[in-house]
């Protein structure tokens, strides 16, 4: 399920990054790594969510659109070599382009803090 759809990303967030035809898959990707990142559950969408999905939406497509969900965005984390669960990377430089990433795919940062103040990446457990 996508938490949003063209019409708010046209009108409710301003958006005219995202072409109408790469949107709709774009915005189900955003929409499902959402789901990956946050702890708790989400029972209704809200304002909050609807902007991450958004900035997350923008963010896959500036990186390639598709590309960038197979793990081939034009930015990297600064990881250049690993072995298992280690590895080796470049120290962060400020003037770099970097970016958060879940398996290679770019996440958003402001995705990330509006999911945080949202209250959905939490430590707490739902039973």
């Amino acid at each position: 399920m996508s938490y949003i759809d063209y019409e708010y990303y046209v009108s409710g967030f301003g958006g005219t990054l995202v072409p109408p035809d790469d949107f709709d898959s774009l915005a189900s990707a955003a929409s499902s790594l959402i789901d990956l990142l946050v702890s708790s559950p989400i029972l209704s969408v809200n304002d909050s969510l609807r902007l991450a999905a958004a900035y997350q939406t923008e963010l896959l497509f500036e990186q390639g659109g598709v590309d960038a969900l197979s793990g081939l965005a034009s930015v990297t984390s600064g990881i250049d070599e690993r072995l298992g669960d280690y590895a080796i990377g470049t120290p962060y430089v400020a003037n770099e382009k970097r970016c958060y990433s879940v398996g290679g795919i770019p996440v958003s940062g402001i995705t990330l803090a509006l999911l945080k103040k949202g209250g959905y990446m939490s430590r707490c457990v739902f039973a």
